[in-house]
């Protein structure tokens, strides 16, 4: 017997239109229609005045997702249209999303995403007609979203080219393009829409050690999306809470949330913002103008906020650390939250211990003159024994200092131990300078060698403390003065 091939007609076409937003006219009409100079008479669409371009401000219906972005909420329709001569069922509807991180591309994440719950004899769609079902999606990862939507259409026509088949012979199964239930031919059809989550903020961040007792943290917040993002508030903190800070809390019954140190910016938002409205006219008062505690970003606009941390138990063990963002479209007034998390970059950083200096000149050094320099090394690890080597690396033609490098004239206990007993020990340098102006330490190589092993951990430090040398006779001019 010959066996038949059922080839069903797509009798149905899925297609996604993304519900936005009206981007309101601001520069040229308010809300949504237009206006002549007498604001009572608001005129319809055959209006001279109304433009093309002002149809912006009303809302839309795109067959194209465009750039969207976490912590948004995708709304849109999926239409299916009957394009066939014949009425057309649908049986069977799923609408699923699978969602494929970036940073994590091995573990998909599925689930459904809308409960169609169709009447016992499904959905009939007359010819050249179609049936929609709205859809809102939560965007709370960045990656790669696939809609995936399953449906099963009957049709009389779909029995009738069956029928006729197995008058010529065995019709052949094809479970993935159509089953028999209820004596019904039911079509399978699927399609998927994929697209990208992004974040709606590009964050950069530099990391500046000011004379080994200070960090700068200079961060650079830049607007990703097309349209302006404002933002009221930023917390930037350390991501990881001590063990001994967390067994304290919990003993005491107080929250961790509340003994965490916010890094303050030098600069708040407002501050930020209302530079940007700094007039040129020096007579026109600044309360005159926009007075903002918030700052706004255009599409590609981008601030810097530089962040200042004086302890160093924070910069100095603290891995990573968590920039908070919560912020509003202007056009859209739910408020949203977006999390960044980067690591400890300071260049003293290291897993083996924490480095200060607690002796150095306070003022001016004298040119040829020698000077003492004690760095303090303390463990992070007290049940380790480290042994630890200082000495002084050679330049490179990439090296901060250049040829303004202070001379290290001896170093006092060049190799020292850390351990239970002793957590902390110093490195002595006696130092001098031949040269006027600023000066820095030359490139320093610290050797770290664990627990007896062979192998030996290296970390370099260029610049790490700079001064202001003078002259002798610079100096005592000045004394003259003061007397």
């Amino acid at each position: 017997m010959i066996v038949q091939e059922l080839k069903l007609p797509k009798d149905i076409e899925i297609k996604f239109y993304r519900l936005t937003l009206p981007f309101f006219n601001y520069t040229n009409l308010p809300l949504s229609g237009a206006y002549q100079k007498d604001l009572s008479s608001f005129n319809s669409l055959d209006t001279e005045i109304y433009k093309e371009e002002n149809y912006s401000n009303f809302f839309t219906l795109s067959s194209s997702f465009g750039k969207v972005f976490l912590s948004e909420k995708l709304e849109g329709l999926i239409i299916f249209s009957n394009n066939s001569d014949n009425f057309v069922t649908i049986k069977d509807l799923e609408i699923n999303v699978i969602i494929e991180p970036f940073k994590d591309k091995k573990h998909k994440n599925e689930k459904k995403i809308k409960d169609v719950k169709l009447p016992p004899n499904g959905i009939q769609i007359r010819p050249k007609m179609a049936f929609s079902v709205k859809m809102e999606l939560f965007l709370d990862q960045v990656g790669k979203y696939t809609l995936d939507i399953r449906l099963k259409v009957r049709s009389i026509a779909y029995n009738t080219l069956y029928n006729t088949l197995k008058l010529k012979g065995v019709v052949r199964d094809a479970p993935n393009e159509y089953i028999i239930k209820d004596n019904n031919v039911e079509g399978i059809n699927n399609k998927k829409l994929t697209f990208d989550v992004n974040y709606p903020f590009k964050i950069d961040e530099t990391f500046h050690n000011y004379q080994l007792n200070e960090c700068y943290i200079d961060i650079k917040i830049k607007n990703n999306t097309i349209y302006p993002l404002t933002i009221y508030e930023l917390i930037l903190l350390p991501k990881i809470i001590k063990n001994t800070k967390i067994s304290f809390l919990l003993k005491n019954k107080e929250s961790i949330q509340d003994t965490i140190k916010k890094i303050q910016p030098l600069q708040t938002l407002q501050e930020i913002s209302n530079n940007e409205f700094l007039p040129l006219d020096k007579n026109i008062e600044i309360s005159s103008l926009l007075n903002t505690k918030y700052t706004t970003l255009e599409a590609e606009e981008e601030i810097n906020l530089l962040f200042k941390i004086n302890d160093a138990d924070i910069f100095s063990e603290e891995q990573n650390f968590t920039l908070e963002i919560l912020w509003v479209n202007l056009f859209n007034f739910s408020q949203k939250k977006f999390v960044y998390e980067f690591n400890n970059k300071l260049n003293t950083f290291n897993k083996f211990y924490k480095i200060s200096v607690i002796e150095k000149p306070e003022g001016d050094i004298i040119k040829n003159q020698n000077f003492n320099v004690k760095l303090k090394l303390e463990t992070k690890n007290p049940k380790k024994k480290y042994v630890i080597t200082v000495r002084q690396d050679a330049m490179k033609d990439d090296d901060k200092s250049t040829d303004r490098e202070i001379e290290i004239i001896d170093i006092i206990e060049k190799k020292i131990e850390l351990n239970s007993k002793k957590i902390s020990d110093n490195f002595l340098l006696i130092c001098k300078s031949d040269i006027i102006g600023n000066v820095y330490l030359p490139r320093l190589k610290f050797l770290v060698l664990e627990d007896g092993g062979i192998n030996q951990s290296g970390n370099i430090y260029d610049a790490m403390l700079f001064f202001n040398c003078v002259d002798n006779n610079y100096n005592s001019n000045n004394n003259i003065e003061k007397l």
